[in-house]
């Protein structure tokens, strides 16, 4: 993500924190409580923490340049001689040389890519990689290797935030390659 991008970003957060403090002193006045109590109405404006802004924020920002930096998401075998019920269990490895195609999505950006060992199947379909040359050229993440919870995007993506709002982008993804084991 272009520098720019990130103090636009900064600067949007600090922008609906202030909103969202400003809202939260209004409710508390005796007169807002009596009329949303009236009202029946359950102000929805409560968000818990910094962060849950920040996604509102990403969902209407288009990140064109990332770090290059994914977590493996999940990953299939379209075989049949295997034991696909295992293979396909929430607890099963991500790392495991058996799987063809392995769902990759960027930390920044959200944007997902299939990744398939057979380079000719690849390139049949839009949106297809060649695995090896994407982990050659990319860093791929593998926090938990299992792909229950998305094997742990939503955390690593939630980590990589926070630390690049306070700290910088390389700093905090110095931070993520510390903390996370690559696939």
């Amino acid at each position: 993500m272009k520098k720019e991008d990130l103090v636009y970003l900064k600067e949007e957060l600090q922008k609906e924190i202030e909103k969202r403090d400003e809202i939260e002193k209004l409710l508390q006045q005796d007169n807002v409580k009596e009329l949303v109590c009236l009202a029946e109405v359950k102000p929805d404006l409560f968000l818990k923490d910094d962060y849950e802004l920040l996604t509102k924020i990403l969902e209407k920002f288009k990140i064109m340049e990332t770090n290059r930096v994914y977590v493996c998401t999940d990953a299939f075998y379209y075989g049949f001689e295997k034991d696909e019920d295992s293979l396909n269990s929430p607890f099963s490895k991500l790392d495991i040389s058996i799987y063809d195609k392995r769902l990759y999505q960027d930390i920044e950006s959200g944007k997902q890519i299939l990744g398939c060992t057979d380079r000719d199947d690849c390139f049949s379909f839009s949106n297809r990689v060649y695995d090896e040359d994407f982990k050659n050229e990319n860093i791929i993440l593998n926090p938990y290797n299992t792909r229950k919870n998305k094997n742990g995007y939503e955390e690593v993506r939630r980590y990589f935030w926070e630390n690049a709002l306070k700290y910088g982008q390389s700093k905090s993804k110095k931070l993520l390659l510390a903390k996370y084991p690559r696939l």
